[in-house]
């Protein structure tokens, strides 16, 4: 018998897209499974329980970090895969991860995700981390999936649309932070799970569609406090608890800057609301300090890798350019890809 799967889906609201996920995941094959899914509608709860029976709906207040901790306490399987409500898995998507994570080490791992409008054409293939604090993705969104990346390999993080990690090094690494809500959740999560001793991968063969940024769901589906507010306020935070103080200053730094001049963009270019979340997210890092530390202080006496080892895993310098294109990029567009 092999070990189960506890497929668990954080819905945030609508219905076509979760029953399209719904659908796509009982089409798995080659693995043992259950489905639960977290949604913050009781009505929901009550109404689609009967459309599934034999999935599980759950009640959950608060962001997507916390509907996914919830939900594992009802978890029966080994292992835990986390989607959105907005993805197709392929047939194959849970068996190959579960494949890679059947490995020794390996931790948590990623699907390859791609565009669920134009289907050759990438998502997401995991990012890594630069010495700005700042994310680099492997590969843009929109760009042709030419079998660029189609091996397995180390990374630092990807997409919670589509993963799969060991229920005991979850729970080992914590879980999800719930203060993050949503935004950079699973890059601390994944990183914490790296500091702790495992690796985490990317897996190309379990490929998922998102619908993200597509005429299924545009990107200003999302309020702009989960972008901007949450965007400043959570890599901050996940800095200053995961890196070792020798290497966070000067990142921390860097950060604090490209995020003030951030907001006073969005204010120059007329994106007043935009300009504001940022600020409050920073105002909000520096009010919760003595927390956001000693949070620090757990997680980093739970390390058994240091950052110079850990960075030849997860660390990338990309050019200056790659900087200057990202910031003026999300300044004239408001989008962080």
């Amino acid at each position: 018998m092999k070990n189960k799967i506890s497929v668990i889906i954080c819905h945030h609201k609508g219905e076509t897209l979760l029953f399209n996920t719904i659908d796509s995941i009982k089409k798995s094959y080659d693995v043992d499974y259950e489905i639960i899914v977290a949604t913050s509608s009781e009505e929901f709860v009550k109404s689609f329980s009967s459309k599934y029976p034999d999935v599980r709906f759950i009640n959950v207040q608060g962001g997507p970090a916390n509907k996914r901790n919830v939900a594992t306490r009802f978890a029966n399987g080994q292992y835990f895969a986390f989607f959105d409500d907005d993805v197709e898995v392929t047939p194959l998507a849970l068996f190959n991860m579960q494949r890679e994570l059947e490995k020794d080490g390996v931790g948590m791992v990623y699907g390859k995700l791609l565009n669920m409008e134009f289907r050759d054409r990438f998502d997401e293939a995991g990012s890594f981390l630069t010495s700005t604090g700042f994310l680099l993705a492997r590969c843009e969104s929109g760009i042709l999936d030419k079998g660029q990346f189609e091996d397995v390999c180390p990374i630092l993080a990807g997409k919670s649309a589509s993963c799969m990690v060991h229920r005991k090094v979850f729970w080992e690494a914590l879980g999800f932070d719930v203060s993050y809500e949503i935004l950079g959740e699973e890059t601390d999560l994944s990183w914490r799970i790296w500091l702790i001793g495992y690796s985490v991968v990317f897996v190309p063969k379990s490929v998922t569609y998102h619908a993200f940024n597509t005429k299924f769901k545009p990107a200003d589906f999302y309020i702009p406090k989960r972008v901007y507010f949450n965007g400043s306020r959570n890599y901050l935070s996940m800095l200053t608890t995961n890196l070792e103080y020798r290497n966070l200053i000067i990142p921390l730094c860097v950060q604090l800057i490209v995020w003030f001049l951030a907001a006073m963009g969005m204010f120059i270019t007329g994106k007043m609301e935009a300009g504001k979340f940022i600020l409050k997210g920073i105002f909000w890092y520096f009010t919760n300090l003595p927390h956001i530390l000693l949070k620090r202080k757990y997680i980093q006496n739970k390390r058994v890798i240091s950052d110079s080892e850990l960075f030849k895993f997860i660390k990338r310098n990309p050019s200056f350019s790659y900087y200057y294109n990202r910031f003026f990029h999300y300044i004239k567009t408001g989008r962080h890809g």
